[in-house]
């Protein structure tokens, strides 16, 4: 969920391995991991701005959409709604474009 909102739901295992929406993704490669050596090779997603919206004032469109790195003129105009991916549903506009992101 983000700022109230659905954004991907499934299998855990499935959408904590690959997850399609970008906070997910995001959400996941903040993740510290406790081995250095792996630690090293993880890159967080990078986000567009490090604000986070009011929640009173929720953004139109895509709730995301002002921190997304793949933002594009459809997710500030329209919410997503959740719509079936890869054995789960996602609410992204563009899922089936953004770049996958892996667990490590």
């Amino acid at each position: 969920m983000y700022l109230g909102q659905l954004v991907e739901t499934g299998k855990l295992g499935e959408i904590v391995k690959k997850p399609r929406h970008p906070y997910l993704q995001a959400l996941l490669s903040a993740v510290p991991v406790p081995d250095p050596k792996l630690a090293r090779t993880k890159r967080p997603l990078p986000l567009r701005s490090l604000e986070f919206p009011d929640p009173t004032k929720p953004p139109s469109g895509c709730r995301f959409h002002p921190r997304c790195p793949y933002a594009e003129d459809i997710c500030a105009q329209e919410i997503p709604t959740l719509r079936p991916l890869d054995g789960r549903f996602v609410a992204c506009h563009l899922a089936e474009r953004i770049p996958e992101w892996h667990l490590l």
